[in-house]
């Protein structure tokens, strides 16, 4: 009876770690009312059009930023971006779509045309803030990538 009695605490403690598990996984948080950003979820079937804009838009900032970096003028003159317009693409998911999409969206648009008028490195950074801010709110998931297309010239 000895030996069984202490086998049968330390069967329990197991038992009781799953079942504390279980209770704090069955808890519900509260959710606000907010939209929160999400990640878009994987398409099987492609890239939706503001998806491909967008691959396509980092694209063009990494050419440029290459472009700037392997000039030993830094020169940014030579270089424009192209503006996409961001309303009439279809999102991945619909959702996406939210009140802090079209406000920053436009905010890119205008980064761009600043860039455009007068390219520099702040101008550049400026349109790399405008993604960065606008996905922040919307589809964090790229929020990395974008932070590398930030000149690392002084």
């Amino acid at each position: 009876m000895t030996r069984l009695s202490h086998a049968i605490p330390a069967l329990m403690v197991p038992a009781f770690i799953l079942a504390a598990l279980s209770l704090l996984s069955a808890c519900e948080t509260k959710e606000s009312h907010e939209t929160k950003p999400k990640l878009a979820p994987n398409q099987p079937n492609g890239s939706s059009a503001l998806a491909s804009a967008m691959v396509a838009m980092d694209g063009q900032l990494q050419m440029v930023l290459e472009g700037v970096m392997a000039d030993p003028e830094k020169e940014w003159g030579k270089y424009t971006l192209p503006s996409h317009n961001l309303f009439a693409l279809e999102p991945t998911d619909g959702s996406m779509i939210n009140g802090h999409y079209m406000t920053h969206a436009p905010l890119y648009l205008q980064a761009i045309q600043q860039f455009n008028q007068t390219p520099s490195k702040e101008h550049f950074n400026a349109v790399v803030s405008a993604c960065a801010d606008c996905h922040q709110g919307t589809c964090p998931g790229p929020l990395t990538r974008i932070e590398k297309r930030r000149p690392k010239v002084h």
